[in-house]
């Protein structure tokens, strides 16, 4: 357990505490701008946080968080194998512990790359003027968060709501850090999740399975499964299912790809 942790410490500083983060932070939130600016300039003080943050999961470049979320951790394996510092890791620690590690950070920092970043538009959109919540204007539906929506809980709703996007990004982005294990190549990693999120809600619109399954519908918060709370815990565990799946396959792939890569002993004299 000591040992998973002195790594697990390291991955996280290489992911959450690592200027790739707070690139890829500030990156989404310039992005979201940059493409919704024009919507923005329609608006009026009228329209509230909820109707602008609606319009901003349908802008022509919304699937950009999928990319940005994955740039702390997705290429962990990508540059730990190009640098060759995987060979050192087979003896530092188990091949296990290698996999599982950089598995929980890849996916924890693409959270937080979220988290922070949609927070930091909804911010900046209330020093702009615009107001958390206006009864006053057209009440837009919500499904399962209309009841914290339009209250004093607005800000309950946005954290969900938030979260659940977040746990989408650490899916994908999960998927990406095993595909980097079939194909290491940092640009080909980092646009994985978003060619798989595409892949998949079509295949799953071309076989008719139930649209509230949609990963389109999940990840936006429109899924629902019962009150607000519930409609959050299983969408997010959807998400999180999903991630530990890729997380267990990019484990054994590490196991298969460190079982050749095994250091030499002119390698190890020079750790």
């Amino acid at each position: 357990m000591r040992i998973f942790l002195n790594v697990l410490k390291n991955d996280f500083a290489r992911t959450v505490c690592s200027k790739a983060f707070v690139f890829a932070a500030l990156g989404l939130t310039v992005a979201t701008f940059l493409t919704g600016m024009e919507e923005l300039s329609y608006m009026t003080p009228e329209n509230d946080l909820i109707y602008i943050y609606g319009i901003f999961q349908y802008l022509d470049f919304q699937l950009l968080y999928l990319l940005f979320a994955a740039i702390p951790g997705a290429a962990l394996f990508c540059a730990d194998w190009e640098n060759r510092f995987i060979r050192f890791s087979a003896q530092r620690c188990s091949k296990r512990i290698y996999g599982v590690s950089k598995g929980i950070a890849c996916f924890v920092s693409a959270v937080l790359v979220v988290v922070v970043s949609e927070w930091l538009d909804l911010m900046i959109l209330r020093l702009w003027g615009f107001p958390a919540v206006n009864l006053e204007s057209t009440i837009q539906a919500l499904g399962a968060f209309d009841v914290i929506g339009y209250s004093e809980w607005v800000y309950l709703y946005f954290a969900a709501v938030i979260f659940i996007k977040a746990c989408c990004a650490g899916a994908f982005a999960e998927f990406a850090l095993w595909l980097s294990t079939k194909i290491t190549n940092v640009f080909v990693t980092l646009a994985a999740p978003m060619l798989a999120y595409y892949v998949l809600n079509t295949l799953m619109m071309w076989l008719r399975m139930p649209s509230k399954f949609y990963p389109g519908m999940l990840s936006k918060g429109h899924s629902v499964f019962g009150g607000a709370g519930i409609t959050t815990l299983v969408t997010c565990g959807i998400f999180a299912a999903f991630g530990v799946v890729f997380l267990v396959l990019f484990t054994r792939s590490c196991r298969s790809c460190l079982l050749y890569t095994s250091p030499s002993p002119r390698d190890m004299r020079r750790s």
